[in-house]
């Protein structure tokens, strides 16, 4: 394979990534118009970053990260929930346009470069091969195909989703002893959410281990895990506390860690993790247990969603788990490398055909193309008749991300009232798992003498306060 020459190998990887991107912005911009996003978390993540940029625009500061309490009235930081200040960063952005379509954009474009991070190590650590191109590109469409990271491609927007490609560039630059570009990505990985840290400091410790006569690399891993250990120290006792008014409300989810721990969910997760790369991962237990503190969070949680490939929480689990089985690759010899490529492929396409989103997977997400949600047509009209950003809105689920393009806004719930509209799907109010909560507030809005109902078609209704 390795007559190929580099520019058709260019085109290849860049054929695949490009498709890629094409796909997957289609779909997750489709998920949303057709009503299959939510507030939780498109929504709440469209209208920190639309703050931030209406920030920046009106230099107005009070507005930097800003958001309406998913769960009260109150205007609060994005600190209060998590440090993912890597969110400011994708408000200038906005400014060519400013709607969650962006968002979802730049994480499809983001996880589709990761693929040419993976291409880079592949030739990096298997320099000497001769098959080394082959394998790159079987390890890009394994990475490209790969369950866990199209879901999280899916599953609405989170800055943390990106530190898939960032963590793996930070490991190729930091192999290529480019250390400030690798320390640039290091930062971009920490500042996505708070736990990251955590991750980057066992990745501090590994280059240490592996390089304690190297003076440059004993510097910069010494530099790599101070900088996590301040961050993450900061970021739990001081800078979410601060803005939250008391401790992270995720510490609730490890009362019973070793329940959560020895349960069947916890095997089904990490064999949905590692055999998409046909278990090569486990040759090279070193460069996977990197990723030992966000395993740890994930299978130690109470929180079931955590062990699901379903949603975000593999994202920086994924670079280790590819670049545990590139080194696992790498304990095989040139004559084997042709056979262990093939098998990976062949791993990486069961799993895509058994887990997997895509239109020819037995799990396929295709309830855009074939089931738009009905309400979709009404849900757009009224997003543009109340554009008017000043006005409060109070909306149900599954709409929130159409009418969060403003500062003040409320998804359903006990605060309704402090809306100028509240536009409802009735049916995610009596159907959906909030249904105990969210029908006394339904059945008070109605005889609500302050709200005059002005709209009805099918399922979707529209108040107005009087």
């Amino acid at each position: 394979m390795n007559f190929v020459s580099k520019h058709k190998i260019k085109i290849v990887l860049w054929a695949m990534i490009l498709l890629y991107i094409g796909y997957f912005s289609y779909f997750t911009i489709l998920r949303y118009r057709t009503l299959y996003a939510s507030y939780f978390d498109l929504g709440i993540m469209h209208q920190t970053v639309y703050n931030t940029y209406q920030s920046i625009k009106k230099q107005d500061m009070s507005r930097f990260l800003e958001l309406t309490n998913p769960f009260g009235p109150e205007q609060i930081k994005r600190m209060a929930i998590h440090n993912d200040i890597l969110l400011a960063f994708m408000a200038p952005f906005y400014f060519i346009y400013s709607g969650p379509e962006t968002l979802l954009v730049i994480q499809t474009i983001v996880l589709a470069l990761g693929a040419w991070a993976v291409f880079l190590i592949v030739r990096k650590v298997l320099e000497k091969e001769k098959k080394r191109n082959f394998i790159g590109l079987i390890f890009v469409t394994a990475y490209l195909l790969y369950p866990p990271m199209q879901r999280a491609n899916i599953f609405e927007f989170h800055a943390v989703t990106l530190t898939t490609t960032t963590l793996l560039f930070m490991f190729y630059f930091w192999l290529g002893k480019k250390y400030r570009l690798s320390f640039l990505f290091f930062i971009l990985s920490i500042i996505a959410k708070e736990q990251v840290a955590l991750t980057t400091l066992f990745f501090g410790m590994y280059i240490l281990y592996n390089n304690r006569r190297d003076k440059i690399n004993v510097r910069y891993s010494l530099l790599i895990m101070i900088t996590s250990i301040i961050w993450f120290v900061a970021s739990m006792l001081i800078i979410i506390p601060y803005f939250r008014g008391s401790n992270h409300f995720a510490l609730n989810y490890y009362e019973d860690f070793l329940k959560s721990l020895f349960h069947i969910d916890s095997l089904r997760y990490l064999f949905f993790l590692l055999g998409p790369t046909a278990f090569l991962s486990l040759l090279s237990p070193l460069h996977l247990l990197i990723a030992l503190p966000e395993f740890g969070i994930n299978l130690l949680s109470n929180n079931w969603n955590m062990r699901n490939i379903v949603f975000h929480y593999t994202s920086v689990i994924q670079p280790f788990v590819f670049i545990s089985a590139i080194y696992g690759v790498k304990k095989f010899n040139n004559k084997r490398l042709a056979i262990v490529g093939i098998i990976i492929l062949l791993f990486s396409l069961l799993f895509s055909y058994f887990i997997g989103p895509l239109p020819y997977s037995m799990a396929r997400d295709i309830h855009p193309f074939l089931y738009p949600q009905k309400e979709r047509t009404d849900a757009a009209f009224w997003k543009n008749l109340l554009k008017n950003k000043q006005l409060k809105i109070s909306v149900t689920g599954h709409m929130a991300p159409l009418f969060s393009s403003r500062r003040y806004f409320y998804n359903f719930s006990k605060d309704y009232y402090l809306a100028d509209y509240v536009v409802l799907n009735v049916d995610e109010i009596y159907n959906y798992p909030e249904k105990d909560t969210l029908i006394p507030v339904y059945e008070k809005l109605q005889k609500d003498k302050r709200f005059r109902f002005i709209y009805k078609n099918e399922n979707l209704e529209v108040f107005k306060k009087i």
